[in-house]
């Protein structure tokens, strides 16, 4: 593992990376209040194909917040991304995103499709906030508003307690690992490090530019993984059938018993699909 830190635009960016830079890099965006090391469970079923680059967003981890709303825009920090990985790799690579990451990785290779070999979606992408009914940009706003004050624990066990409902998994160390860099001790109580005016700026985001409207730009192969609890969800189906319609090389998994943080729950599996979908592309 080789912590990293690069300058572009008077702004500094975090991250890690693992493995052969001679290898095909991988690149890891991570979804809204963790940060990179929430893939670190992959690393170990990935680290002989790939040269891993985990980047902490914005506002997230160790990478400094942006100041304008607007630098929070998926076409913006793109472009800004785009920058910080022209400091790591020429090369072409793969871009892995969770959540608000599949988002941002969908909207980076919308602008930069010559430099990417695939695009993996971690059930993200496809149905925020256009495929839930009656979503509005005040109702989700408030929601994690609220999410983010809440968000306030007198005690590690508490943050455990709250944490063990977003995985399928029996909570262990590794998964304790997972989240510990999320958290800042705050007059004797845990509150989430992430930059709230971050978050509620890169929830705008979504609304200004939605992932739909990068479909059509897709050209490379796609893999999308989505959850499947709750069993019937009618904004995930909706999602799936959108963007199996509009893109053209799409694989699409759902692995059993899986919540949101797929890769949380079941990291073997989301790791050998992604090495499957390589060779069957013979990348």
């Amino acid at each position: 593992m080789k912590g990293f830190k690069e300058t572009v635009d008077d702004y500094t960016f975090r991250g890690y990376e693992f493995g052969d830079n001679s290898l095909p890099s991988l690149v890891c965006l991570h979804g809204l209040t963790v940060d990179s090391k929430s893939f670190f469970g992959l690393i170990e079923y990935l680290i002989d194909d790939f040269h891993l680059i985990l980047l902490d967003n914005p506002g997230h981890g160790e990478t400094q917040l942006l100041n304008l709303e607007q630098d929070y825009r998926f076409s913006s920090l793109a472009k800004r991304i785009y920058k910080v990985l022209q400091k790591i790799t020429n090369e072409l690579f793969y871009i892995l995103g969770h959540s608000w990451g599949a988002d941002l990785a969908l909207n980076f290779t919308k602008i930069f499709p010559n430099k990417i070999k695939g695009v993996i979606l971690v059930d993200g992408g496809y149905v925020f906030p256009e495929q839930v009914d009656g979503m509005t940009e005040e109702m989700a706003l408030a929601g994690w508003r609220e999410y983010i004050k809440s968000s306030k624990y007198c005690s590690w066990d508490e943050v455990v307690k709250k944490y063990q409902n977003y995985t399928t998994k029996q909570w262990d160390t590794w998964l304790d690992s997972l989240i510990t860099s999320n958290f800042k001790k705050v007059k004797d109580n845990y509150v989430l490090k992430a930059n709230e005016f971050s978050v509620l700026a890169a929830i705008k985001a979504f609304y200004i530019e939605p992932c739909s409207t990068t479909y059509d730009s897709i050209k490379c192969p796609v893999l999308l993984f989505h959850a499947t609890i709750p069993k019937t969800d009618s904004s995930r189906n909706k999602g799936i059938q959108r963007i199996k319609k509009d893109i053209n090389e799409i694989k699409v998994i759902g692995i059993d018993n899986t919540k949101h943080n797929i890769h949380w729950d079941c990291p073997d599996i989301v790791a050998n699909e992604i090495l499957l979908w390589k060779r069957e592309h013979n990348q």
